[in-house]
């Protein structure tokens, strides 16, 4: 039997007090988050293996050694119909029954959170940790739900009048770090925020649906899309009791899979906010198996079209619009979201435009796009008007009501910029 021990406490005199064999050939668990470098993301789910905590263990034996072994069978036998319900989301009875020999191959570590050694007896709290890839061969059809894809984690808490995500430290960040690795098939991404991570993901920012920006962070992060746990905290007076709801979402469109009140008499906000990263991982969970998941397509950029680009030739538009070759950068009044991207949809959709990129956002001042066309700024100023848009000066902007269109001159030839 090959079990791994990953001691958390100091039970370094308990150890001494073991017979030697009972200590060969031990080593740590692989179980939990490993400290990342500032501004790294850190996986907090999704390890290397499914890990069952809190199981419960009283046995006897003839020694403290054989006590000790016979309370780590048992807690495998306990850990695996837990993880069977939590996967499949059925009954723990109608999880496989399966022999110790099989359970003995699928555990790759027991880690102790608690024990006490008698000479006869063993009384301890214990986590099993699952080999995903051995699990995988019993789970049978709910193999695929043993890891997701990795998603963003994006905690908001809304305490009193303040609402933050990354921007401090709060006892709903610091909740989500102590879910360890293995604990849930969700794959979380953690972030250790650096300041240009606090400003790109502010509690704002979970409210937004412009696709673009989170197509940036969905690159930046390497994450398949994002999950957006809300938690509203109430606590009506001082040391009294506290409340909270949670709201859990899903997806740049924030989409809603449930919510609860949670409720703590005592006004114990660390037991609190625990007990909501349970039911927020609970439903994640259930909508995994579920199907209801699956990243946006939406977030993954088109392939690019291939564009001939000519020799690059610099063309200055007045107002100090750039021309770069086949690609002119105008400047964009946003006053909010909406307007820049109803802008960007015009654009991408003009004749001869082969592309559109955002160089930079200013919500309430001027954004900058940069457009790719093998058109001349000429061309392309009179290509945009016919969808609305007028472009003068080098500032983009929706033509005004009652503005006179341009008018045509003659049949328009998109030619490369500089023939």
């Amino acid at each position: 039997m090959k079990l791994a021990v990953s001691i958390g406490v100091a039970v370094l005199a308990l150890a001494s007090a073991a017979p030697a064999d009972a200590q060969r050939g031990l080593k740590s668990a692989d179980a939990t988050p490993r400290k990342a470098e500032d501004g790294a993301p850190t996986a907090i789910g999704g390890g290397s293996g499914l890990v069952v905590g809190g199981i419960e263990v009283d046995v006897g034996g003839t020694s403290a050694n054989d006590a000790r072994l016979a309370g780590w069978r048992e807690a495998q036998r306990l850990a695996w119909p837990q993880l069977w319900a939590r996967l499949s989301g059925r009954p723990e009875s109608s999880a496989p029954r399966l022999a110790d020999s099989v359970l003995d191959g699928m555990v790759s570590a027991i880690e102790i959170e608690r024990e006490q050694i008698g000479p006869r007896r063993y009384v301890a709290r214990l986590a099993v940790v699952f080999d995903r890839i051995r699990a995988s061969a019993y789970l049978g059809g709910y193999a695929n739900l043993a890891s997701s894809p990795p998603f963003l984690l994006f905690p908001v808490l809304q305490d009193a009048a303040a609402r933050h995500a990354h921007e401090a430290e709060s006892p709903w960040r610091e909740a989500w770090t102590r879910l360890r690795a293995g604990e849930s098939p969700i794959d979380y991404v953690r972030i250790q925020p650096t300041p240009g991570d606090v400003i790109l993901l502010n509690a704002w920012q979970a409210d937004r649906r412009h696709l673009f920006l989170w197509r940036a962070l969905i690159d930046r992060y390497q994450v398949a899309d994002v999950l957006i746990p809300e938690l509203i905290l109430d606590r009506p007076w001082f040391g009294g009791p506290v409340s909270a709801l949670l709201i859990v979402r899903f997806g740049v469109t924030g989409r809603e899979l449930g919510r609860v009140r949670l409720v703590n008499r005592a006004g114990d906000v660390t037991a609190l906010v625990d007990a909501a990263v349970r039911e927020a991982d609970r439903r994640y969970v259930a909508a995994l198996r579920a199907g209801n998941l699956l990243p946006d397509p939406n977030l993954i950029p088109p392939d690019p079209k291939p564009v001939v680009v000519p020799e690059p030739e610099q063309q200055f538009v007045g107002g100090g619009a750039v021309v770069e070759g086949a690609s002119i950068r105008v400047r964009v009044p946003t006053p909010d979201d909406a307007t820049l991207q109803a802008i960007q949809r015009g654009v991408a959709g003009t004749p001869g435009v082969l592309g559109v990129r955002l160089q930079s956002f200013v919500l309430g001042g001027e954004s900058v796009l940069e457009i790719v066309t093998p058109m001349s700024a000429d061309q392309l100023r009179r290509a945009l008007d016919t969808r609305g848009l007028r472009l003068d000066e080098g500032v983009l902007r929706r033509r005004a009501a009652g503005e006179a269109p341009l008018e045509a001159d003659g049949p328009q030839q998109l030619l490369p910029a500089g023939d």
